[in-house]
Protein backbone atom coordinates (compact mmCIF):
# COMPACT_ATOMS: atom_id res chain seq x y z
CA UNK A 1 0.00 0.00 0.00
CA UNK A 2 1.14 3.52 -0.78
CA UNK A 3 -0.44 6.91 -0.06
CA UNK A 4 0.40 10.10 -1.93
CA UNK A 5 -0.84 13.63 -1.34
CA UNK A 6 -1.22 16.67 -3.55
CA UNK A 7 -0.72 19.37 -4.56
CA UNK A 8 2.35 18.34 -6.52
CA UNK A 9 2.78 15.09 -4.65
CA UNK A 10 3.29 12.93 -7.70
CA UNK A 11 -0.14 11.28 -7.92
CA UNK A 12 -0.45 11.86 -11.68
CA UNK A 13 3.08 10.58 -12.30
CA UNK A 14 2.40 7.43 -10.27
CA UNK A 15 -0.87 6.85 -12.13
CA UNK A 16 0.89 7.38 -15.47
CA UNK A 17 3.57 4.85 -14.52
CA UNK A 18 0.90 2.28 -13.63
CA UNK A 19 -1.12 3.02 -16.79
CA UNK A 20 2.00 2.53 -18.94
CA UNK A 21 2.54 -0.90 -17.33
CA UNK A 22 -1.09 -2.02 -17.83
CA UNK A 23 -1.58 -4.90 -20.22
CA UNK A 24 -5.27 -5.87 -20.12
CA UNK A 25 -7.78 -3.39 -18.72
CA UNK A 26 -8.16 -0.07 -16.89
CA UNK A 27 -11.42 1.01 -15.26
CA UNK A 28 -11.99 4.59 -14.06
CA UNK A 29 -14.93 5.99 -12.10
CA UNK A 30 -14.76 9.70 -11.39
CA UNK A 31 -16.85 12.75 -10.82
CA UNK A 32 -14.66 14.78 -13.19
CA UNK A 33 -11.83 14.17 -15.66
CA UNK A 34 -9.84 17.04 -17.14
CA UNK A 35 -6.21 15.93 -16.78
CA UNK A 36 -4.64 16.06 -20.23
CA UNK A 37 -1.61 14.23 -18.88
CA UNK A 38 -3.67 11.26 -17.68
CA UNK A 39 -5.89 11.46 -20.76
CA UNK A 40 -2.83 11.05 -22.97
CA UNK A 41 -1.61 8.10 -20.87
CA UNK A 42 -5.01 6.37 -21.10
CA UNK A 43 -5.22 7.05 -24.86
CA UNK A 44 -1.76 5.51 -25.33
CA UNK A 45 -2.84 2.46 -23.32
CA UNK A 46 -5.97 2.14 -25.48
CA UNK A 47 -3.83 2.41 -28.62
CA UNK A 48 -1.59 -0.46 -27.52
CA UNK A 49 -4.62 -2.71 -26.92
CA UNK A 50 -5.52 -2.11 -23.28
CA UNK A 51 -9.29 -1.96 -22.75
CA UNK A 52 -10.02 1.41 -21.11
CA UNK A 53 -13.45 2.16 -19.65
CA UNK A 54 -14.40 5.40 -17.89
CA UNK A 55 -17.59 6.39 -16.05
CA UNK A 56 -18.14 10.09 -15.30
CA UNK A 57 -20.94 11.98 -13.58
CA UNK A 58 -23.50 13.29 -16.08
CA UNK A 59 -23.32 16.81 -14.60
CA UNK A 60 -19.81 17.13 -16.03
CA UNK A 61 -20.74 16.12 -19.57
CA UNK A 62 -19.95 18.83 -22.06
CA UNK A 63 -18.24 21.12 -19.53
CA UNK A 64 -15.57 23.35 -21.04
CA UNK A 65 -12.86 21.93 -18.75
CA UNK A 66 -13.69 18.28 -19.45
CA UNK A 67 -11.83 16.27 -22.07
CA UNK A 68 -14.64 13.73 -22.49
CA UNK A 69 -15.23 14.45 -26.18
CA UNK A 70 -11.56 13.87 -26.97
CA UNK A 71 -11.49 10.67 -24.89
CA UNK A 72 -14.36 9.27 -26.97
CA UNK A 73 -12.38 10.00 -30.13
CA UNK A 74 -9.49 7.85 -28.90
CA UNK A 75 -11.65 4.73 -28.74
CA UNK A 76 -11.88 4.74 -24.97
CA UNK A 77 -15.25 3.45 -23.78
CA UNK A 78 -16.81 6.40 -21.98
CA UNK A 79 -20.15 6.47 -20.23
CA UNK A 80 -22.01 8.93 -18.04
CA UNK A 81 -24.19 8.23 -15.06
CA UNK A 82 -27.09 10.42 -13.95
CA UNK A 83 -27.86 10.25 -10.25
CA UNK A 84 -31.22 11.60 -9.12
CA UNK A 85 -30.78 14.37 -6.54
CA UNK A 86 -27.07 13.71 -6.14
CA UNK A 87 -23.93 12.89 -8.06
CA UNK A 88 -21.58 10.01 -8.76
CA UNK A 89 -18.71 11.22 -6.63
CA UNK A 90 -16.40 8.19 -6.82
CA UNK A 91 -12.74 8.68 -7.56
CA UNK A 92 -11.05 5.39 -8.33
CA UNK A 93 -8.99 3.64 -10.97
CA UNK A 94 -8.44 -0.11 -11.25
CA UNK A 95 -5.41 -1.04 -13.30
CA UNK A 96 -5.31 -4.59 -14.63
CA UNK A 97 -7.11 -5.96 -11.56
CA UNK A 98 -3.71 -5.62 -9.88
CA UNK A 99 -3.76 -2.08 -8.48
CA UNK A 100 -6.43 0.23 -7.11
CA UNK A 101 -6.16 3.97 -6.65
CA UNK A 102 -8.86 5.64 -4.59
CA UNK A 103 -9.21 8.71 -2.41
CA UNK A 104 -10.28 12.32 -2.71
CA UNK A 105 -8.18 12.86 -5.87
CA UNK A 106 -10.16 13.70 -9.01
CA UNK A 107 -8.42 13.21 -12.34
CA UNK A 108 -8.05 16.96 -12.84
CA UNK A 109 -5.30 19.56 -12.95
CA UNK A 110 -6.84 21.20 -9.90
CA UNK A 111 -6.37 18.00 -7.90
CA UNK A 112 -2.75 17.67 -9.00
CA UNK A 113 -1.58 21.27 -8.78
CA UNK A 114 -3.91 23.23 -6.45
CA UNK A 115 -6.07 21.12 -4.16
CA UNK A 116 -5.07 19.20 -1.07
CA UNK A 117 -5.98 15.64 -2.03
CA UNK A 118 -5.12 12.09 -1.04
CA UNK A 119 -4.67 8.97 -3.16
CA UNK A 120 -4.33 5.49 -1.72
CA UNK A 121 -2.75 2.83 -3.95
CA UNK A 122 -3.45 -0.78 -2.98
CA UNK A 123 -2.83 -4.21 -4.48
CA UNK A 124 -5.24 -5.90 -2.03
CA UNK A 125 -7.18 -8.48 -4.07
CA UNK A 126 -10.35 -8.31 -1.89
CA UNK A 127 -10.36 -4.51 -2.06
CA UNK A 128 -9.81 -4.50 -5.82
CA UNK A 129 -12.61 -7.05 -6.25
CA UNK A 130 -15.00 -4.88 -4.19
CA UNK A 131 -14.25 -1.81 -6.31
CA UNK A 132 -14.46 -3.84 -9.55
CA UNK A 133 -17.93 -5.04 -8.53
CA UNK A 134 -18.98 -1.43 -7.89
CA UNK A 135 -17.56 -0.36 -11.26
CA UNK A 136 -19.54 -3.07 -13.10
CA UNK A 137 -22.72 -2.08 -11.23
CA UNK A 138 -22.26 1.55 -12.27
CA UNK A 139 -21.37 0.55 -15.83
CA UNK A 140 -24.76 -1.13 -16.18
CA UNK A 141 -26.49 2.00 -14.84
CA UNK A 142 -24.56 4.39 -17.08
CA UNK A 143 -25.23 5.45 -20.66
CA UNK A 144 -23.18 6.14 -23.76
CA UNK A 145 -22.84 9.90 -24.32
CA UNK A 146 -24.23 11.59 -27.39
CA UNK A 147 -21.29 13.94 -27.88
CA UNK A 148 -19.42 14.67 -31.11
CA UNK A 149 -15.90 13.23 -31.09
CA UNK A 150 -13.11 15.39 -32.52
CA UNK A 151 -10.62 13.54 -34.73
CA UNK A 152 -7.52 14.68 -32.84
CA UNK A 153 -6.68 16.21 -29.48
CA UNK A 154 -6.87 19.98 -29.38
CA UNK A 155 -5.32 20.51 -26.01
CA UNK A 156 -1.92 20.80 -24.42
CA UNK A 157 -1.23 23.66 -22.22
CA UNK A 158 0.38 25.36 -19.34
CA UNK A 159 0.32 23.71 -15.97
CA UNK A 160 -0.14 20.23 -17.36
CA UNK A 161 2.51 17.56 -17.72
CA UNK A 162 1.31 16.94 -21.28
CA UNK A 163 2.31 20.49 -22.07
Amino acid sequence: MKVLFSPKGGISKELSRLIKAAKVEIAVAAYAFSSKYLGNALAAAQKRGVKVRIILDMDNADQAYSIDEWLIGTGIELRFIQVKSGCMHHKFMIIGNKMLMTGSYNFTNESEFRNYEAALFSNSKPLIKTFATEFERLWLLSSVPSLPAPAAPTFGGKGDYGG
